[in-house]
């Protein structure tokens, strides 16, 4: 969600700030892993991932399936534009490969082809599943790890 439709909701960057001061400041749930891109002594990017709950089993076509898959779900991957194609985003994803375990999922915007291109050329793939929040739809990517 853009800094334009936060606003026309009422949420202030301060706002946003508070909430990542105590969320930061506060245990992490179990299994989620938040993970910070560096370049010299400058935070340029973060991955938030932890487990699947809401999505965990979309896609999955049987009951018996559902309840044998186990998933990560990559909440936030975000790296600063300036920083962008310097291999900060595939390095992120790839410690959260190696810090979480099962499918990796992700949710991306059916128009943001730029996402679909990197997860695509990390090996993630169209799941099926769709859903629609405010005005935006988006599609889960997925990756199975061996």
């Amino acid at each position: 969600m853009g800094d334009a439709a936060l606003a026309s909701q009422g949420i202030t960057e301060e706002m946003v700030a508070h909430q990542w001061e105590v969320a930061l400041g506060s245990p992490r749930p179990e299994g989620t892993v938040l993970l910070v891109a560096l370049h010299a002594h400058t935070t340029v990017g973060f991955a938030f991932a932890g487990p699947d709950e809401a999505g965990a089993y979309a896609g999955a076509p049987t009951c018996d399936e559902r309840e044998s898959v186990r998933a990560t779900q990559v909440y936030e991957l975000v790296v600063d534009p300036s920083f962008r194609r310097t291999g900060h985003a595939s390095r992120l994803l790839a410690a959260v490969a190696d810090l979480t375990s099962g499918q990796l999922r992700v949710w991306v915007g059916a128009d943001d082809e730029e996402r679909q291109r990197f997860y695509s050329s990390a090996g993630f793939a169209p799941s099926g599943a769709v859903r629609t929040l405010s005005d935006q739809t988006q599609h889960m990517w997925w990756a199975q790890r061996d």
